[in-house]
């Protein structure tokens, strides 16, 4: 199974097979072999250079959110040969539409009608089986829209908020 990710807006590859000892997961040219112990999704139980690991595993099918050692990946099935630019393009990243990257609930609204926000900044939490993604700006701007309040369940793609692009 081969999958692109990005993580500090660097695109990577995973690719993993199942091997004679268990899997054998390689991520760019680095090689990890790990061996399952458990699988009772959402949660994974993993030995890893023979220590316990666990990690909790969301999908919606077309998208794979994994949160392990304090950090949530989004990883995506796809070619290697997948750009970024393509990727962004896309998901309409700088868009100034900010949208649910997955189902969850709203925990917390870090920003407010009106306010001025850089790219990247963090303007709302969102908690998914127990994971907290954090809902960054993707591009700088002005929030024009905001739709939504804490305690609220929104779906997938939902739009959350819209931000006017500062004119460049």
């Amino acid at each position: 199974m081969k999958i692109i990710f990005t993580r500090a807006q660097q695109s990577h590859t995973l690719d993993a097979a199942r091997g004679t000892n268990g899997v054998e997961i390689q991520i760019d040219d680095a090689h990890l072999p790990a061996h399952i112990v458990a699988v009772e999704l959402p949660r994974i139980s993993f030995l890893l250079d023979g220590k316990m690991q666990t990690a909790r595993v969301v999908s919606d099918g077309k998208k794979i959110w994994v949160h392990y050692a304090g950090t949530v990946f989004v990883l995506e099935r796809g070619e290697a040969t997948t750009t970024r630019a393509v990727r962004q393009e896309r998901e309409g990243i700088g868009s100034g539409i900010v949208t649910a990257p997955m189902p969850g609930q709203v925990r917390a609204v870090l920003t407010q009608l009106g306010e001025w926000v850089e790219q990247g900044q963090p303007l709302l939490l969102l908690e998914a089986m127990k994971m907290e993604i954090r809902v960054a700006a993707a591009c700088a701007g002005k929030i024009v829209e905001m739709d939504v309040r804490v305690g609220q369940t929104v779906e997938r793609e939902q739009i959350l908020a819209r931000i006017q692009p500062e004119a460049e």
